[in-house]
């Protein structure tokens, strides 16, 4: 099973795992989480990462909330060197969801770009789409 890491500013990784857990009825298991401050250097935080990812044998995928931020750049300094390591930002409701109900049938690359597609499907400008009438 592909192992999920949540990297996020704040406390918005176990709200996010939170929030799957109810719209799922049922805990999300396996999954960890590493939350940024102010206070979190790139450096410190990677190391943190890389010791969440030493025990990943199958790989991992890692989702973060914007591209750019601290949370992105320390994940993707902590699996640079890891080619079974993806690092998908942007993180959204759907996308956790996708992860968490497609991680023991695919691969971590088929996962990563599962995450991405479905993320990117679940932004829709409702409003839009209403006055359309679609």
């Amino acid at each position: 099973m592909v192992e999920l890491i949540l990297v996020t500013h704040g406390n918005l990784a176990e709200e996010m795992l939170a929030t799957a857990a109810q719209i799922l009825g049922k805990p999300a298991e396996g999954v960890r989480t590493l939350s940024v401050t102010t206070s979190s250097s790139v450096e410190q935080g990677a190391k943190e990462l890389t010791k969440l990812l030493a025990d990943t044998a199958e790989g991992a995928v890692v989702l973060t909330d914007i591209f750019g931020g601290s949370a992105t750049n320390i994940a993707l300094t902590a699996t640079k060197e890891n080619p079974k390591c993806h690092v998908i930002t942007g993180m959204n409701l759907s996308m956790l969801l996708t992860a968490l109900n497609s991680r023991k049938k695919l691969t971590p690359k088929e996962l990563a770009e599962k995450i991405e597609s479905d993320g990117k499907r679940a932004v829709i400008n409702a409003t839009e789409l209403l006055i359309k009438g679609l």
